[in-house]
C-alpha cells in the first residue's frame, strides 16, 4: 500500500513538471491528444486501484459473520401487498416475524417441540408447504399433534 501511494505521488509530481515545462507563459492553451491520454491514464489508474481494493476485500472474506450459519429463513407467507410473515430458525428456536415497510415485529417464539418445521421435514424439502399449513392452523387457533 505504501508503494502504491509513493507511485501515485511520484506520477503526479512528474506529470505536473512536464505540464509546467510544456506551457509557455502568456500563451493560450488548447487541448491536445496528450491531454486526453493523461486523463484516460488517470481514469484507468483510479479504476484499477478501485477494482484492486474490491478484489482484496473479496479475498479477505468481506464482512462475514460466524452467526450467519446459525440463522436462516425457513419460510414466508404474503399477507397482502406489502405485509409478510416470515419464520426464522435461530439455533434451536424459531421466531415468527411480521414484516411490513419500515417495521419488523416478533409475533411469536417457538422452542423445542413447539417448532413448526423439524429437521426431517427440511431434509425432504416439504418444509415450505408444511409451514403454510401449520401457520394457518396456528392462526385459526387449532393445534396439531
Amino acid at each position: 500500500m505504501i508503494r502504491l501511494s509513493a507511485l501515485l505521488v511520484s506520477l503526479s509530481v512528474y506529470s505536473n513538471a512536464i505540464f509546467a515545462a510544456s506551457v509557455e507563459a502568456g500563451t493560450p492553451r488548447t487541448l491536445m491528444a496528450a491531454d486526453f491520454m493523461r486523463w484516460g491514464g488517470g481514469l484507468i489508474l483510479v479504476l484499477g486501484v478501485f477494482f484492486l481494493c474490491v478484489w482484496m476485500v473479496r479475498k479477505a472474506g468481506g464482512l462475514t459473520s460466524t452467526t450467519a450459519g446459525q440463522m436462516r429463513v425457513l419460510g414466508g407467507l404474503s399477507l397482502g401487498a406489502k405485509e409478510r410473515v416470515v419464520l426464522l430458525q435461530l439455533g434451536n428456536k424459531q421466531v415468527l416475524l411480521g414484516v411490513s415497510p419500515g417495521r419488523v415485529e416478533a409475533l411469536h417464539t417457538l422452542e423445542g417441540e413447539d417448532c413448526l418445521i423439524f429437521e426431517d421435514a427440511r431434509l425432504n424439502s416439504v418444509g415450505e408447504n408444511q409451514f403454510a399449513q401449520k401457520l394457518m392452523q396456528v392462526m385459526k387457533g387449532q393445534s396439531s399433534d
